[in-house]
């Protein structure tokens, strides 16, 4: 059994998401629910698929019900509601099948921590104990639906990472690419002052045959497509504005009360969070504050904007202090008199503390936060909330005295209604039934509705992720999932997809059957010849040779990390340059314009190798990190999935 740090530690990033939403849920209440569209969808219809498994719109339902006290908006819901069906269908499977899978220790181990932590977290808000553990309890049910799976995809993260290896030599090589630097001289001899060489046809032709493997065409597409906007009707508008109306409504019967004004804020997704300094202010917002007033609420850009001023202080810019971190509110609190009893020094307390310095920005302070500093003086004592932890902190410095402002702002974006979606829908479904199976009957279909017919093409690299890029097709947004379906579609394969605010509807039109690229010849001519001049001139090239249009030069305080050397652009010579482990040898190099060879005569600083060691845990750390990131991707890519909520189901 994990020790209970280990377990902190380990359920760490989990805990602060899931108590996160877990006090967000408590505040704003249940404001979101099921909405009206998924009504509309037959149980039977199938929403996705995964490796084959058919999930129907009455389970997708459930999961997207799993979501309901987390108070997340209908689309985040809908996306949880997604990754949810593959886990179970694929996932969870998947790492059971290697040893991975969570099993009922797991989920004590992790309850232990989540109820210690959540109820700690509450003790801060001031919550009273029989209350916090009613909320503790309450929370927890709601979120052990997707408890196991949050605990399954940290667990195959882990282990995925744990593969990460890295070696001294890696690390010696980047230390001296970033610490060393080399001087020396150099001669060079440029291709365009050597005699002309003849390349062949048939010398093409070979290199081209030896060398086409690397270049694969995977079957570009041709792709066509009509764009039907998704924006807010009239009705859409209307609606938007009254909710707003509302809002400002409720705030001006709060009559000053705080909570009700955030609360009424809140409601329709506003924030009230920290202070701001009120010189950073918005300009409009500014002057309605330096005038006693609210700002708003205004329209622009389909945008309602709004802000309610909560607090509007005078108060030091920044407070320094040192803090000790406690095991609840209690004991904070305890501590908190001991210290004022023995003059503010923790050294002196009968119990002993570890104490750390730290300081907190006025701007970046919450109403609750900013309640413990305000109005407080150098040598204060004041409990806190320290990293989700109760604390105790004196003190020690304060900042500047400014003018900071706490406003509930609103800001809503007014989108299409669930009713605009399903006639834009429905107008999809009409020019899609229109469009045939062919470009002549898609561009006829597009003119007879007037709509504009674009056309891309999309190549191996818009189908994956290249360097941990999205990619997609080119002119359309966020669009890797069209490049993945037009990859494996046939010509005359039309459908249609939801993006941001748009519809697309894709044909694929004609595919590139060629096996490898096309033979460039220029290309592969001017290689060839350079080949070829450099192997003329490299049995003679040396640091003393006379050779007829040589030019020679210095290079000093080059880098790894270098561009060029004396000027020119050889990134085969600053490669070469680096890697020079000796002084005093000659190296030739068969750069772009010229052929080179170079003496280093000095490589400046040093790399400690004590230091290798030392530098080796961070890159480590990072690499774990950085394939923590990427490991459910790779793991899911293994996966058969099609998503069909955008064929006008969810």
């Amino acid at each position: 059994m994990a020790t209970l740090n280990t377990l902190r530690t380990k359920y760490g990033i989990i805990l602060s998401v899931v108590i996160a939403l877990v006090l967000v849920a408590f505040i704003l209440g249940d404001q979101l629910s099921m909405q009206g569209r998924k009504a509309d969808i037959p149980e039977d219809t199938t929403v996705m698929t995964v490796n084959g498994d058919e999930v129907k719109a009455s389970k997708y339902a459930e999961y997207m019900e799993m979501y309901r006290e987390a108070n997340l908006a209908e689309d985040a819901k809908s996306d949880y509601a997604e990754q949810a069906a593959i886990f179970n269908l694929y996932t969870r499977p998947a790492l059971e099948a290697v040893g991975l899978g969570v099993a009922d220790a797991d989920i004590r181990a992790y309850a232990k921590v989540f109820s210690e932590q959540a109820a700690a977290m509450y003790q801060m808000y001031g919550w009273p104990a029989d209350q916090i553990k009613m909320m503790v309890q309450n929370q927890w049910v709601s979120n052990l639906a997707t408890i196991d799976m949050n605990l399954a995809y940290e667990k195959f993260t882990k282990t995925y990472a744990a593969g990460n290896y890295v070696n001294r030599l890696e690390v010696e090589d980047a230390l001296r690419g970033d610490k060393l630097t080399f001087d020396g001289r150099y001669v060079m001899v440029p291709y365009k002052a050597m005699p002309e060489v003849e390349v062949s046809e048939a010398e093409i032709d070979a290199y081209y045959e030896a060398n086409k493997a690397e270049n694969r065409n995977y079957g570009a597409r041709t792709l066509r497509y009509v764009t039907f906007e998704i924006a807010p009707t009239a009705e859409d508008l209307a609606a938007a504005e009254e909710q707003v109306m509302g809002v400002d409504k409720a705030v001006k019967e709060a009559n000053g009360n705080s909570e009700a004004i955030k609360q009424a804020v809140r409601a329709i997704g506003g924030k009230a969070d920290t202070y701001k300094l009120y010189s950073s202010l918005d300009a409009e917002v500014a002057e309605a504050v330096k005038a006693g007033k609210n700002y708003g609420p205004v329209f622009e850009n389909d945008t309602w904007t709004a802000s309610y001023v909560i607090s509007d202080v005078k108060a030091p810019a920044s407070y320094d202090f040192e803090v000790a971190v406690v095991e609840n509110i209690v004991k904070a609190n305890e501590v908190a008199e001991a210290l004022k009893a023995v003059g503010g020094d923790f050294a002196k307390l009968e119990e002993a503390v570890e104490t750390s310095t730290d300081s907190r920005e006025m701007a970046s302070m919450s109403e609750s936060e900013a309640k413990n500093f305000l109005g407080k003086k150098v040598g204060d004592i004041v409990v806190i909330s320290y990293n989700h932890k109760p604390a105790v902190a004196k003190i020690t410095k304060l900042g500047d005295v400014e003018r900071f402002v706490l406003t509930a702002d609103v800001k809503k974006s007014v989108k299409a209604s669930e009713k605009t979606n399903r006639d834009i829908v429905k107008s999809v479904e009409d020019f899609v039934a229109a469009a045939g199976e062919t470009a002549e009957s898609f561009n006829e279909a597009a003119n007879a509705a007037h709509y504009q017919v674009r056309t891309s093409t999309a190549n191996r690299n818009d189908y994956v992720a290249m360097q941990g890029r999205e990619r997609g097709v080119r002119g359309i947004e966020n669009s890797r999932n069209i490049a993945v379906w037009a990859y494996d579609a046939e010509v005359g394969a039309k459908k249609y997809f939801h993006g941001e605010n748009v519809i697309n509807v894709v044909m694929v039109t004609s595919i590139d059957e060629n096996k490898y690229e096309l033979k460039n010849v220029a290309s592969i001519e001017s290689r060839l010849k350079r080949d070829k001049q450099y192997e003329a001139i490299a049995s003679q090239l040396a640091m003393g040779a006379e050779i007829e249009g040589a030019e020679k030069g210095n290079f000093s305080g080059v880098k790894f990390a270098d561009n060029m050397v004396d000027g020119k652009w050889e990134a085969a010579l600053v490669g070469a340059i680096a890697r020079t482990r000796e002084t005093g040898v000659e190296t030739k190099v068969k750069g772009n314009s010229a052929a080179f060879v170079f003496v280093v005569d000095a490589i400046n600083g040093e790399v400690d190798p004590a230091t290798i060691d030392t530098e080796r845990t961070p890159e480590m750390t990072q690499r774990e990190s950085q394939m923590q990131r990427v490991a459910v991707e790779a793991m899911l890519d293994k996966a058969e999935i099609e998503d069909l909520r955008g064929e006008g189901q969810i």
